[in-house]
């Protein structure tokens, strides 16, 4: 367990191509929090470079805090999607070899929590960390992954899914349903209702019925 006279480290992986709402829904899930619990929050970007990263869609240039090699021991590890350009192989991105190797190393920190967003799930299910888990992701994803994975155990129609050290979620908001469960878990349910309260954001709204899979 982290102790309580240290900061939490929350470490948000970024790359090109991000999807931005999965990388801020979380990261603002845990600056909302650190109102009603001291500040207990470090939270944090990183990348495989010091270089300013694109975006999905190259809307957003974004400069990480910290690099792979010199970004504070995290605590919990945020890993959202990624949209590539073109329809090649890595649309949804893979990671590379050293991210990979990163992720794995860090998994084996005591107390971490690693959750993927969305089809940020399609990196971490590359490590191999998640064989025999039971996780989901966006609701267009799971059939492709499923295929790809038959070991992981996909549950289609949830928002998130915890199991073990790893919180997996749906598609893009859900990621702040997964942070919200982690808060609920770290500072209690009243905390993370007040957080989702800040936020005006619904954790109890149904899933949009066209996402609903048999």
């Amino acid at each position: 367990m982290v102790s309580k006279k240290t900061k939490i480290n929350v470490a948000v992986l970024i790359y090109p191509g991000v999807e931005l709402i999965d990388m801020n829904g979380p990261l603002d899930v845990f600056v909302k929090t650190n109102r009603y619990n001291g500040n207990k929050y470090r939270v944090f970007t990183i990348a495989e470079t010091a270089k300013a990263i694109k975006s999905e869609s190259l809307a957003v240039h974004i400069t990480p805090d910290f690099t792979l090699k010199n970004c504070p021991q995290p605590d919990i590890i945020v890993i959202p999607g990624q949209i590539m350009p073109g329809n090649g192989p890595l649309t949804f991105g893979s990671g590379s070899t050293k991210l990979l190797n990163w992720i794995t190393r860090e998994s084996q920190h005591p107390g971490i929590t690693i959750m993927s967003v969305c089809v940020g799930i399609y990196i971490l299910a590359k490590t191999g960390l998640l064989t025999g888990k039971n996780v989901t992701t966006h609701w267009e994803a799971i059939e492709d992954l499923q295929k790809q994975y038959p070991n992981i155990s996909f549950i289609k129609n949830q928002r998130y899914v915890a199991d073990g050290s790893f919180v997996t979620t749906g598609g893009v908001t859900s990621g702040i349903d997964g942070a919200l469960y982690v808060i609920e878990k770290l500072d209690g349910a009243g905390i993370a209702q007040q957080v989702a309260d800040v936020m005006v954001y619904n954790r109890n709204a149904p899933l949009p019925p066209d996402t609903i899979l048999n």
